[in-house]
């Protein structure tokens, strides 16, 4: 019981901490938030961000959250084992009268409600409406993603755990693939890896792409076979408690060109400035700088065509980017992806990512496979 009760108190606190970060971070006082989940696949991460559930879908299910900390979690019976695993005060319904019953009693004396406008649909706004009249919806989405890009003990733990197992299947990636494997073999063995090592699902679909296809970035698996001289991109991630990892290698079939050599060399060092960047403090810009100017100085000028990262966490694209113009303040406790890559029409690409967390003095590496140039 001693042991339970203490496991209780550590987990009920960061919850706690991340119900008032939120309010923190609004624009403009509100009395309540209200987040909700419809049927899959509409869902909002900032939900499951806010309560902690591990486990459930939650559908047609909401959760209040109150400027003390406090918060009321509105769930069918189906979820409510899912939900008590949490600290809310669990408020289970059987039929929709009794959930507009429960969100009434929920929203009374709240004058103002906060709402996530990019994952709240027009039904459940109707909802709100009808039960009660005369409320103010106030948008508070900038808030939930704010509140989100710093991650607590909770999220960091489980990102590790993510990113140590997708570190591990990288490593084994030389001996999962070989020449004549078609993309979408090699994607599906990957994933597979994933969950044996113990991971729920993967963060995303599973990019495997051979030869020229490697040049396009968000490229999907199809029958395209594994050739000798190509390039082997792998862009995949996994999730642990619902917490992602996203990591990239590119590997070469049997024997990599000078060229293509050359591209690995200059995205290696690319990443290695980018990482040695990120600190306390620095703006997200100066990330995507660090790299994007080393791989303009050498003859593959223009080539890397996307941001150098992204944050992470709860979802993979967790509400900020490592991009030109970004304003954005790096703080303790952020997590992102480091990217850079180069990408050559009709040849090939080469990308290398890791995942790094914002550390008092710099960054910690969550992601820690081999990075040296391999030959599947």
């Amino acid at each position: 019981m001693f042991i339970r009760s203490h496991y209780l108190l550590w987990y009920v606190s960061p919850m706690k901490d991340r119900v008032l970060r939120i309010f923190s971070k609004l624009a403009e006082p509100v009395d309540a938030i209200m987040l909700v989940n419809d049927e899959e696949p509409i869902a909002d991460a900032s939900f499951f961000h806010a309560t902690g559930a591990v486990s459930g879908l939650f559908e047609n299910c909401s959760a209040f959250l109150y400027p003390d900390g406090g918060m009321k979690l509105i769930t069918t019976r189906l979820e409510e084992t899912s939900a008590r695993s949490t600290p809310a005060e669990v408020l289970p319904y059987f039929t929709p009268a009794e959930r507009a019953e429960l969100m009434r009693s929920s929203l009374k004396g709240v004058a103002r409600l906060g709402i996530n406008s990019s994952a709240i649909t027009y039904h459940w706004v109707k909802e709100i409406k009808a039960v009660a009249p005369g409320i103010e919806l106030v948008d508070t989405a900038s808030a939930l993603i704010a509140a989100r890009l710093v991650k607590d003990k909770v999220e960091i733990e489980a990102m590790r755990e993510a990113c140590r197992i997708a570190s591990r299947v990288a490593d084994r990636i030389p001996d999962l693939v070989q020449v004549g494997m078609a993309e979408y073999e090699a994607a599906a063995e990957i994933g597979y890896q994933m969950q044996r090592l113990g991971a729920s699902s993967v963060s995303f679909e599973t990019i495997a792409a051979f030869g020229p296809p490697s040049a396009e970035p968000h490229h999907s698996p199809d029958h395209t076979r594994l050739k000798e001289g190509d390039a082997a991109l792998f862009d995949f991630g996994c999730k642990v408690r619902r917490y992602c990892s996203d990591i990239t290698r590119t590997f070469f079939a049997g024997w990599a060109d000078e060229r293509m050599m050359r591209m690995y060399e200059v995205v290696l060092e690319a990443q290695r400035r980018a990482i040695e960047a990120v600190r306390p403090g620095a703006l997200a810009r100066e990330i995507d700088e660090a790299a994007r100017s080393y791989i303009d100085s050498t003859e593959l000028k223009g080539t890397l065509i996307h941001s150098t990262g992204h944050s992470l966490g709860i979802n993979v694209h967790d509400g900020a980017r490592l991009a030109p113009g970004s304003e954005l303040v790096l703080e303790e406790g952020m997590a992102f992806t480091i990217e850079p890559g180069t990408y050559v029409p009709g040849v090939g690409g080469v990308r290398i990512e890791d995942d790094v967390v914002v550390t008092r003095n710099g960054c910690e590496l969550l992601t820690d496979a081999s990075k040296e140039l391999r030959v599947i």
